[in-house]
């Protein structure tokens, strides 16, 4: 659950830096308000990003479970 957080703050903080754009395009092409499609965009990115991180987990976890994980190994110099 907790990737699904993270890649839904983190898909949220990402569509910021695109809607200008699409509020460009919104207000030229629709009868909907620009602002309207921004803030639709935004949460829509959040919640996808939300299902992203939960299938992106579980697929993970069937994995590495039945192949082994990802090890790291770190060395202090």
């Amino acid at each position: 659950m907790s990737l699904g957080k993270v890649l839904g703050l983190m898909y949220m903080i990402l569509s910021l830096f695109f809607s200008p754009f699409f509020f460009l395009i919104a207000a030229q092409t629709t009868s909907v308000s620009g602002a309207a499609v921004v803030l639709f965009i935004i949460v829509f990115y959040g919640i996808m990003g939300v299902i992203a991180g939960l299938l992106i987990g579980i697929i993970y976890n069937f994995i590495a479970g039945r192949f082994g994980g990802i090890e790291l190994e770190i060395e202090a110099n």
